[in-house]
């Protein structure tokens, strides 16, 4: 297991971005700093990596996983029936010069396999921060992204310490962020009907 180090005020090299994202390219999981929390993360559509992610988090396997992705257009490949409603939410916290950690449930594309949902019709997405997160995405595509912790155990890593070390020792690069991360995970909103649900309070408050 390898750790890099970063600094937020640090001109992140593409070397990092490129060797990151092959990582994951070849299936590997690497523990990723958001802006909320330390999170698990694999391709989002390699079975044998979810799987593992699954065995070391101790969480069943229908229990699906957000999926972060780099751009809008990332959508058309994983949601289907993105609603006004959807249109409106995602505009307001998501096409913006500074997206906020929201996380927004649509109705999964009928081409996805069953497997990156866990079995759900739907599927559970969030744009990425801006800055590296982003680079790296932009070159394996979207990524499953979950809290580094054990299922069940309420626990919100913002540093590399906050994680298990059952954990840590399982992945195969933890990427540290000198600098803490807030902590708090982000909001969860159903947006598969004309309302929106709110799921999962969090860091971004939505008033319906």
């Amino acid at each position: 297991m390898k750790t890099l180090k970063i600094n937020g005020s640090d001109k992140i090299t593409k070397t990092f971005v490129s060797e990151t994202a092959e990582l994951l390219m070849e299936g590997k999981i690497v523990i990723l700093p958001t802006g909320t929390v330390y999170g698990l993360s694999s391709k989002y559509d390699d079975r044998d990596s979810i799987d593992k992610i699954h065995n070391i988090k101790k969480r069943n396997k229908n229990q699906p996983f957000i999926i972060l992705i780099s751009r809008l257009d990332d959508l058309k490949k994983l949601a289907s029936d993105i609603n006004p409603t959807a249109r409106k939410i995602l505009k307001k916290f998501w096409d913006i010069k500074d997206p906020k950690p929201l996380t927004l449930i649509f109705k999964k594309n009928s081409a996805l396999e069953s497997f990156i949902t866990g079995g759900s019709p739907n599927i559970a997405i969030r744009l990425a921060d801006t800055g590296f997160l982003r680079e790296i995405i932009n070159i394996c595509g979207p990524i499953i992204s979950t809290s580094a912790t054990i299922s069940g155990i309420k626990t919100y890593p913002k540093k590399i310490e906050d994680i298990p070390p059952e954990i840590r020792k399982q992945v195969d690069l933890i990427v540290e962020n000198t600098s803490s991360l807030t902590g708090i995970e982000s909001t969860i909103v159903d947006v598969t009907g004309k309302n929106p649900v709110l799921v999962r309070d969090g860091a971004v408050k939505i008033v319906f």
